[in-house]
């Protein structure tokens, strides 16, 4: 919960690094003291969204690869991992030909 408030107020707020940085650290907190947190599909992509953001592509598809893996019959994590995946396909594709 404290992670996706700090969530809201990154994009509320201007996008803070700080509040970026919270949210980041709440997750993990929340994954090291809970062991339901860590399998909970929610903050995966909760945390993977805010790394799409964060141009942390490698970590915003692990995130979506396992709550994808946690939540097998709900097609967000799997829809979102494809769209992530296509555009840095044609990002790499427009850089290439720059």
């Amino acid at each position: 919960v404290l992670g996706n408030a700090h969530v809201s107020l990154f994009f509320a707020g201007g996008q803070s690094p700080s509040s970026a940085r919270r949210a980041l650290a709440a997750y993990a907190q929340a994954e090291r003291v809970d062991p339901t947190a860590a399998a909970n599909p929610d903050l995966h992509l909760n945390r993977a969204t805010l790394l799409q953001y964060l141009e942390r592509f490698q970590a915003a598809l692990e995130g979506l690869s396992r709550a994808a893996e946690l939540a097998p019959g709900w097609d967000e994590p799997r829809k979102r991992h494809g769209n992530l995946l296509e555009f840095l396909s044609r990002l790499c594709s427009l850089l290439a030909n720059r």
